[in-house]
């Protein structure tokens, strides 16, 4: 055992010495993505009760009771929609090398990410918001399960923009994934609603003070509810872009003299433009220069404050305090993952600068050194027993964020932290699975614990599936959605390949024809 351990300390050392990585190996591939599908199925077993029209998740499951507990709350509930929709994006790129797998795995996973989406309605609700520049009607999701569909209780604190922004982004993925137009159309309102609740009010200098509250009943301003709401916004940016897109959304904001107005645009223009916005807003108001990654929140008084103009009640702009809070990988995971949308998309270069940063620093400050058995682990993040915090999801966060930087990442660092990630997985399954669940610490075990959270086994089962999409384009670069030929504040402009047929982006690396000439993407 001690040979064999030493053998594969070797092949990691070589691993993180090669330019030509060994995990690169769509065997490796398929093995993530086999536990990545176990893994998705055994959780659903065991944390959810119900048919396919009244499916309720657990709070809980009990390993040595075999029973679970509680009600879940829709943020672990979205951890199943994500679970999802990585196994069906693994699957479409590892279609060719394991077509039976696809075809045992792929519909029954369309329809059981379809199932868990008609569910997710017991936590919807609907209600009338006074915000910064309007007053609208909302159908959007509650933290707390409500008794039917659609009648969950959504007012005050009982919804947080940062649980849109998660569900927002899994319907966009699986829209992409399947086609179908409802999970686009829920996106579209739910990415409506957070823009919404942007901080439009103008300072002295005519400047909007900018940021997304945590919640329409709160005035503090949180990572969580404006970095993770980059990356669906360039997404659905995509999605809405054509040659024959109609300025047809309509966008609230304030004029100077304080008189609130709207006037129609292009989705994709106000989607790209808001996703730059709140990145820049992040990065200004959130980024700890010192350490390199980002703080939790910035605190406000409780009170919502309105005003009255021309007659009608807006909401007012608090002041708020100095950043502070614990530094959650999650919270520098979505600016990574911000970065690099962006950064694919515009081509311009602070981005890179910025995503290099961040994978650099979020290496140093996050993953700390352990031994086990005589070979050296990288350890994330994690809480003293599974009910106590959320550091495992918070982990998986910035783990698909190095999947997405990687192609990009100018050194080697997305590809160490990735490694470590999947040594750390590696060992868990080899070593400690129950009722095929890992516990929350990989490298020790479960310790005599004996409950779990269906929130971090979804969390788990997604990283292998994101793990085994790194592995597949570690060995297929072409399958790797590059940086667009056209900065992304020019003109809507039509691409065909050099055969005359019109192509949509993201577009792999080649040449293409645009407006008579050859460019090359790169």
């Amino acid at each position: 055992m001690t040979n064999m351990k030493l053998v594969l300390s070797l092949i990691t050392w070589c691993f993180l010495l090669s330019p030509s990585p060994l995990f690169a190996d769509d065997g490796v591939a398929l093995s993530d993505l086999q536990r990545a599908i176990a893994l998705t199925d055994a959780t659903m077993a065991t944390s959810f009760v119900g048919g396919d029209s009244d499916l309720r998740m657990y709070d809980t499951y009990n390993t040595a009771t075999k029973s679970g507990s509680g009600t879940a709350d829709v943020w672990p509930y979205t951890a199943a929609l994500e679970a999802h929709c990585s196994v069906l994006e693994a699957l479409e790129l590892l279609k060719e090398e394991a077509p039976e797998l696809y075809d045992s795995t792929h519909d029954r996973f369309v329809t059981r990410l379809g199932v868990l989406y008609d569910n997710l309605a017991y936590y919807r609700g609907s209600y009338t918001l006074v915000s910064y520049a309007s007053r609208r009607n909302w159908k959007i999701y509650g933290v707390h399960r409500g008794g039917s569909k659609g009648t969950a209780t959504v007012t005050g604190i009982e919804n947080v923009y940062d649980d849109q922004m998660w569900i927002c982004r899994e319907l966009v993925r699986a829209y992409r994934l399947t086609g179908e137009k409802r999970y686009l159309s829920q996106a579209t309102n739910l990415a409506d609603y957070c823009i919404d609740g942007w901080d439009c009010c103008l300072d002295a200098d005519g400047n909007e003070y900018g940021g997304i509250t945590w919640g329409p009943g709160y005035n503090s301003k949180h990572s969580c509810s404006n970095g993770p709401f980059i990356q669906p916004l360039v997404w659905l940016a995509e999605a809405y872009r054509t040659d024959d897109e109609e300025a047809n959304m309509r966008h609230y904001y304030i004029l100077p003299d304080c008189t609130r107005t709207t006037e129609l645009r292009l989705h994709s223009d106000i989607y790209l433009d808001f996703a730059k916005k709140i990145y820049v807003w992040q990065k200004k108001m959130l980024l700890n220069k010192s350490k390199g990654v980002y703080y939790d929140m910035l605190g406000a008084p409780g009170e919502i404050k309105y005003v009255n103009v021309g007659g009608r009640e807006y909401r007012d702009h608090v002041d708020t305090g100095n950043p502070g809070g614990t530094a959650y990988t999650y919270n520098s995971g979505t600016m990574l993952a911000g970065a690099a949308e962006l950064y694919r998309v515009t081509g311009e270069a602070d981005y890179l600068t910025d995503l290099d940063a961040l994978c650099r620093s979020c290496f140093t400050q996050f993953a700390k050194v352990r031994r086990l058995g005589g070979i050296v682990y990288r350890e994330w993040p994690t809480d003293e027993v599974a009910t106590s915090g959320f550091n495992t999801w918070f982990d998986d966060v910035l783990m698909r964020a190095y999947v997405e930087a990687h192609p990009y990442n100018t050194s080697s660092q997305s590809q160490t932290a990735l490694i470590s990630f999947q040594q750390n997985l590696d060992y868990a399954w080899e070593n400690h699975l129950i009722d095929g669940l890992l516990p929350i610490h990989l490298l020790d075990g479960w310790e005599g614990e004996t409950v779990t959270k269906g929130f971090h086994q979804f969390a788990f089962a997604s990283e292998l599936a994101m793990l085994a999409v790194w592995h597949y384009r570690q060995g297929h670069p072409d399958s790797i959605n590059s940086p667009q030929a056209r900065p992304s504040t020019s003109p809507v402009t039509s691409y065909y390949d050099l055969q005359g047929h019109p192509i949509q982006p993201p577009f792999r690396p080649g040449i293409y024809l645009s407006q008579g000439r050859k460019v090359a993407v790169r």
